[in-house]
Formats: C-alpha cells, sequence, structure tokens
C-alpha cells in the first residue's frame, strides 16, 4: 500500500508540470533580435557644448577637422518572432535641440509593445575638435568612448567601460562594474575624477601644476603612469593589494603603511587620491613625452 500511495504522489506532480508547462507554452513564442542604422549630420550654429543622451547602448564620440557633427546611429530590438520589430526600430529618433551655445541631441524611444522585450541605441559621433569646448553624455548598459578631443568631458554610465585616448580638458568621468582606459590624457583645471566599480584602471595621464584629482575604482588593480616631471603629493590606498612604485627616482615617501602611502614628487604641485580594493597600485613613469604642464598665470 505504501509504494502505490508514492507512485500516486509522482504522478500527481508530473501531471502538475504537465499542465503548467501547457499553460505557458502559448506565451513562450521564438525571439528575435532585429538591428538597423541611420545617420545625420548636424551644422553647430553656434554651438560650442554638447550633450548626448541615449540608453541601454555605447556612445563613441571623436574629434575631426570638418566643421559639423556626423551621427550614426545603430538600434537594436529585441522581441517576439513574427511581429513588426524593424517597424518599431525605424520609429526611434534622435532630436536636436540648439539652446544658445549648447547642442543636446537625446534618444526618443516610441512607446514599447508587449511584444519587444528590449531597445537599445548606441551612437559613433564625429564632432568638430577645435569649436567644441564641453562634452555631456549619459547612457546606461553601454561603454562610453572619446578620442581625438580638446574639450571638457563628462559622462555617465553603467555596465560600461571608459576608454579616453588622446583627449585633453576637464575630466568628469564614471561609470560601474566596467574598466576604464585613459590613453594620453591631459587633465585640466583645478579638479577631475575617473571613477568606476568592478574593474581596474590602467591610466597614462598628465596633470595640471595645480589642482585635486582622484582616480577610483573597487575589485580591480589600477595601473598608473606619469610624465617624470610630475609635481605634487600622491595618496595612494588599497584595503587588499600591494603598492608598487616601478622606476620613479623622483619619489619622496612621506607615509608607508600595509595598505596606504603617501608620496611626494617633485614638491608642491597637485593632490592626487588614487583608491581600490582588492587590486594592486602599481605607479611608474611615462613613455610618452607630454609636453610640460603650463604655468599658471598669477
Amino acid at each position: 500500500m505504501k509504494r502505490v500511495k508514492m507512485k500516486g504522489i509522482k504522478v500527481k506532480k508530473a501531471f502538475l508540470f504537465l499542465l503548467l508547462f501547457l499553460t505557458l507554452l502559448p506565451g513562450l513564442g521564438g525571439c528575435t533580435v532585429v538591428r538597423g542604422n541611420f545617420t545625420k549630420e548636424y551644422q553647430l550654429q553656434g554651438a560650442s557644448r554638447l550633450r548626448i543622451v541615449t540608453r541601454n547602448g555605447s556612445v563613441k564620440v571623436t574629434g575631426w577637422h570638418e566643421n559639423y557633427l556626423h551621427l550614426r546611429v545603430t538600434w537594436m530590438v529585441q522581441g517576439e518572432t513574427g511581429n513588426e520589430l524593424s517597424e518599431y526600430g525605424k520609429e526611434i529618433e534622435v532630436i536636436p535641440n540648439w539652446q544658445g551655445d549648447l547642442l543636446a541631441l537625446t534618444v526618443s524611444y516610441p512607446s514599447l509593445p508587449p511584444y519587444i522585450h528590449s531597445a537599445g541605441v548606441s551612437l559613433e559621433l564625429k564632432v568638430p575638435r577645435e569649436k567644441i569646448e564641453e562634452i555631456m553624455v549619459e547612457t546606461s548598459n553601454g561603454a562610453l568612448g572619446f578620442y581625438n578631443l580638446r574639450s571638457a568631458l563628462t559622462g555617465r554610465s553603467s555596465n560600461g567601460r571608459i576608454t579616453v585616448e588622446d583627449c585633453e580638458g576637464e575630466i568628469d568621468l564614471a561609470t560601474t562594474n566596467g574598466r576604464v582606459i585613459l590613453s594620453r590624457l591631459r587633465f585640466h583645471g583645478e579638479k577631475g575624477r575617473v571613477v568606476t566599480t568592478n574593474g581596474g584602471i590602467e591610466a597614462d595621464v598628465m596633470f595640471p601644476r595645480t589642482g585635486y584629482f582622484l582616480l577610483r575604482t573597487t575589485n580591480g588593480p589600477v595601473d598608473l603612469k606619469l610624465p617624470s616631471w610630475t609635481q605634487g603629493t600622491l595618496r595612494l590606498e588599497t584595503s587588499n593589494g600591494r603598492i608598487l612604485l616601478d622606476q620613479m627616482p623622483a619619489a619622496v615617501i612621506l607615509r608607508s603603511e600595509k595598505d596606504l602611502m603617501e608620496i611626494r614628487l617633485h614638491g608642491g604641485g597637485i593632490y592626487l587620491e588614487v583608491e581600490t580594493s582588492n587590486g594592486n597600485i602599481n605607479l611608474g613613469e611615462s613613455e610618452y613625452l607630454y609636453p610640460p604642464a603650463p604655468v599658471t598665470p598669477i
């Protein structure tokens, strides 16, 4: 009798699972991803500042010598097979708005129908390098890239890396869950920061003669290279890692503990904080020939 009862219970459970599967089956249609792209060109109309807003996609901004802005938009729509995914993607727009010296480019999505699971837009821009003085970018779930620019840079993202190459200007960049690569970046101004989480920072950068600056991450190493003539005080801190100085003859150690080191380079100058957890901090001299930082006029 006991064996028969157990067998009956097993059959009943199997029947319930089958019933649940049959109930959900009509909603388990196939999933399709559709992509498309288009391009736009804009005259600056006197604008010297640029704001870019999108979501679920990367943004790449490159400086060039033309006098207009070139934009390439790549959209991606994911949804149920057999529905009009392409038509939805083709309704995605980039809306320009000129406000004095500001040109704002905002991605506009149509209302999301039930058969579409997600939609995202990535942007690639070429902007007049000598005419744009400030660039502000906001996205989510996407990388940020800045190349060959002479502009102040402000960027916000999540779940995406940050890459800056051959740029100079005031810098304020933040992301989460992404690696940061700064190559031949020249900081300007009296303050600047680059912040991420769950990703390493690889930086070959130059700072001005004075100011406060911050490089911070968690769960990742920091590899920092500076010009040999850099002046200032550096505070290096990690909660679970080593702090290593590689070929820094000008470094004078002011404080040295297990997870913290303060050093001075040539006296005076900037104050730079470098912070991480669960990673080493490596400091060395850059092999790139940066021009000397300009002297601030009195």
